[in-house]
């Protein structure tokens, strides 16, 4: 499960569907899950796993990020997030625990 800093991100998943002009359901089908996994997303406060919010991405055709981190996110953390969610699995969970092994006590 992926943990935000806050709850701005469903603000910005609400506007893209929105924009997008799609209903949470049919979002939901689209991108390979139940019918009302949009919806708990974004009024149940479910979290979603990365691998879920990238695919709901793609088929918003939205840059994660940008539901991620805002309209203007910093270009290398963008171009960082883009080649994460396009990473194998195993190499994400690779690259998280060389991040995670690399604070700062």
């Amino acid at each position: 499960m992926f943990h935000f800093m806050d709850d701005t991100w469903r603000e910005r998943l609400a506007k893209a569907i929105e924009a997008r002009g799609v209903s949470k359901r049919s979002l939901s089908l689209k991108a390979g899950m139940g019918p009302g996994y949009v919806h708990s997303l974004l009024s149940e406060g479910k979290e979603p796993t990365i691998e879920k919010l990238v695919r709901i991405c793609a088929e918003l055709d939205v840059p994660l990020a940008m539901i991620v981190f805002g309209d203007d996110p910093a270009g290398f953390v963008q171009e960082v997030v883009e080649l994460w969610a396009k990473a194998p699995p195993t190499l994400r969970h690779g690259i998280l625990d060389i991040l995670r092994s690399s604070k700062a006590p």
